[in-house]
């Protein structure tokens, strides 16, 4: 899916590399678009399975897990992952249903993590708890996302810590204000 796009993929053209037959694919995955959705699955969960309160110790921040999932997330989508997840973006602006399920088996998931982490930050006191919601956790994510899925800049971590300093601590923080 880097190297040709997503409507250059077929379920043939996976199992010649995987070097097996069509039918073992089809047996795990039953349409392309369903190998799709558990491959961008694995792709992106390790960079936020971070995100995950079990997964922090307590003495790492919210800015701090913030941080590290910038760094991941632009790490991933430097590579040729990143286009793997331009070109399977670029098929859900096209198709309604793929667009549907991108957005609830990928999206989804990730969105609700981010917000685990939020509620997670309100009850270390280090973010308010009107700064919970899937609007905040989107405008958190977009931001990035855009910039490192769309228009290819991929911040320094200097640039990470701008972004979390100047803009995003301080819309969710307590001292920002209710």
């Amino acid at each position: 899916m880097a190297e040709f796009g997503y409507g250059s993929l077929t379920i043939e053209s996976v199992a010649s590399r995987a070097q097996t037959g069509k039918a073992s694919i089809y047996r795990r995955w039953p349409s392309k678009q369903e190998l799709v959705m558990d491959a961008l699955g694995c792709l992106m969960t390790g960079p936020l399975l971070r995100l995950h309160q079990s997964e922090l110790s307590d003495d790492v921040t919210t800015r701090e897990a913030l941080a590290e999932l910038m760094v991941n997330v632009g790490t991933v989508m430097a590579g040729p992952d990143g286009d793997a997840m331009r070109s399977v973006l670029g098929e859900s602006l096209r198709d309604e249903a793929f667009s549907a399920s991108f957005e609830c088996d990928f999206f989804d998931p990730r969105k609700r993590a981010l917000v685990d982490l939020l509620e997670r930050g309100v009850e270390r006191g280090e973010v308010r708890a009107d700064a919970v919601d899937e609007v905040v956790a989107e405008m958190i994510a977009g931001t990035f996302i855009h910039r490192v899925l769309i228009r290819r800049k991929y911040p320094t971590r200097a640039e990470i810590d701008n972004m979390l300093d100047r803009f995003i601590m301080p819309a969710i923080s307590p001292s920002s204000g209710a």
